[in-house]
């Protein structure tokens, strides 16, 4: 299992995951608060540039980094 941080352009919501398991990508949204954090389920993709295209969509700002 590879496991990628995503961090998009702006401040606020911008910390994305990209975890691989068996030839899927699956993509996450992680909302950080105060006491815990949130995990919003995305979906899952076959490539990794889909994946990346799931979270420019979702987000609508362009790709900073991934890790």
């Amino acid at each position: 299992m590879t496991k990628r941080r995503v961090i998009v352009k702006g401040g606020g919501k911008n910390l994305y995951y990209i975890n691989e398991t068996g030839g899927r990508f699956y993509v996450s949204q992680r909302i950080v608060k105060p006491i815990f954090d949130d995990n919003i389920d995305l979906g899952s993709t076959r490539s990794l540039s889909d994946a990346l295209s799931l979270i420019t969509s979702h987000s609508g700002r362009g790709i900073e980094s991934v890790d």
